[in-house]
């Protein structure tokens, strides 16, 4: 009798507590006599420009001091470190080709995601590999053998979700690396 009782007052609790956690705050009260309101689709369009304004203008102060820096029409900035223009455009090679990443990706903060040191290079294939658009269009202008460092705004790397636990939401990713042609050994 003592177990049903124990049972029953588990039960009458979870209960309970079930009936408090549905009366959620969108029944209570607004203090003053303030009325609820959403937002309308002019007031969420602006407030994305706002948050793409506010991540240009990072992207802006953190590349300043870069040489030659070139901004691509949708937001990456990159500036080629070492450049070899004599070599194939990688978006001239063709279709099948596999490069090689020498790369380091890190976050603003200098937090690393990943880097060739430790976690070897990244195989590469335009156009097919599963790394953010940013990626595949940076690399698309660039050359054989050149070295680039590029800062890719979240919408062009892994977005508003991010990739946890590594990458998180809205992450900025600056991208340090040099590309080669993908080469097996023995």
């Amino acid at each position: 009798m003592i177990q049903g009782r124990a049972a029953y007052g588990a039960l009458s609790l979870c209960a309970l507590s079930f009936l408090g956690c549905t009366d959620s705050a969108s029944n209570r009260p607004l203090p003053n006599g303030a009325q609820k309101t959403r937002p309308s689709q002019e007031d969420l369009i602006e407030f994305h420009r706002e948050r793409a304004r506010e991540m240009d203008s990072l992207i802006d102060a953190k590349t300043a001091q870069w040489e030659a820096v070139v901004r691509s029409g949708t937001g990456i900035r990159h500036e080629r470190l070492d450049s070899m223009p004599d070599a194939p455009r990688v978006a001239d090679l063709k279709e099948g080709t596999v490069l090689e990443l020498h790369h380091k990706f890190s976050l603003l903060d200098g937090r690393v995601i990943t880097q060739w040191e430790e976690d070897g290079p990244l195989a590469f294939e335009p156009g097919s590999t599963d790394l953010p658009s940013g990626f595949h269009e940076l690399i698309g202008q660039a050359h054989i053998g050149d070295s680039l460092r590029a800062l890719i705004p979240p919408i062009r790397a892994w977005g508003m979700s991010g990739l946890p636990p590594d990458i998180p939401q809205e992450a900025v990713i600056l991208a340090e690396m040099r590309l080669d042609i993908y080469r097996r050994t023995p």
